[in-house]
């Protein structure tokens, strides 16, 4: 069951390279109670989570000095389980970030108690509206990496539509229970390069972000795809994708703080 959380923590101050940290911090929680779950993980090429600190900006960031609110999700349903209890097992001890303790103030988990937090099941994921139109609101930094001969990665920090689906459906397909066969997702993939387009978009901005240990452009505000495709298996992949972002992200880094997504 894809899960979101939100985890207040407190400090002194807040942390320099406060992704960086969450991430650390992530598979320390973890390696505590299943060592052998952490190296799967970190050897995984599809990381089965995200993880964000929250911009400080506006409701959802952070409101006090040294208050610091990061976004968990998990697609593995044997995941969240063991991070919850190594997460609950470390907190009366303070939680190190960087050179920082932090104090587990709130975990938030349900749409009531924060807007990034709740759950889903794969089934209501895979039931999901048809669409024609799908407008995400990017809050972190989002950025595509693709494949170049040699070996080389592109990093594309742009709303490409091909590129926000094909993400979107590379984790569908690496994370549900319900993926399509080879035959569909070709097709799929096709009417995509030539029937999706940007319909709009509002509040653009390019970044540069620590994630991991590199620095890689990304860009944040809303765009709206226009899938042009009669195809209502088209339409009803864009509605799985779109609601899947929520709890999968979109691009590359989503580990590191990038590429966190809100469906519209």
């Amino acid at each position: 069951m894809p899960q979101a959380v939100v985890l207040e923590l407190v400090g002194e101050k807040p942390p320099l390279y406060p992704a960086r940290y969450a991430h650390g911090l992530f598979f320390a929680l973890l390696s505590r109670v299943s060592p052998e779950l952490a190296q799967k993980l970190h050897e995984a090429p599809r990381k089965p989570f995200t993880l964000a600190p929250l911009p400080r900006a506006g409701p959802e960031g952070a409101t006090l000095k040294g208050t610091l609110r990061l976004r968990l999700t998990t697609l593995d349903d044997g995941l969240f389980a063991p991070f919850l209890r190594a997460l609950l097992e470390a907190a009366p001890d303070g939680l190190p970030l960087g050179d920082s303790s932090y104090r587990l103030a709130r975990v938030l988990a349900t749409r009531e108690g924060h807007p990034l937090a709740g759950a889903t099941s794969w089934e209501e994921l895979k039931e999901a509206p048809k669409r024609e139109k799908a407008t995400f609101r990017f809050l972190t930094p989002t950025v595509f990496a693709t494949s170049k001969p040699g070996g080389r990665t592109r990093y594309t920090p742009l709303p490409d539509p091909r590129l926000i689906a094909g993400s979107l459906l590379d984790k569908w397909q690496a994370h549900s229970p319900f993926p399509y066969n080879p035959k569909e997702e070709a097709a799929l993939r096709e009417l995509f390069e030539l029937d999706l387009e940007v319909a709009g978009f509002r509040n653009l901005r390019f970044h540069r972000v620590q994630a991991g240990k590199g620095f890689f452009p990304g860009f944040t505000g809303e765009a709206t795809l226009r899938l042009w495709s009669q195809s209502l298996e088209a339409q009803e992949a864009l509605g799985r994708l779109h609601a899947l972002a929520f709890f999968s992200g979109v691009g590359a880094k989503t580990p590191y703080g990038m590429g966190l997504a809100v469906p519209l």
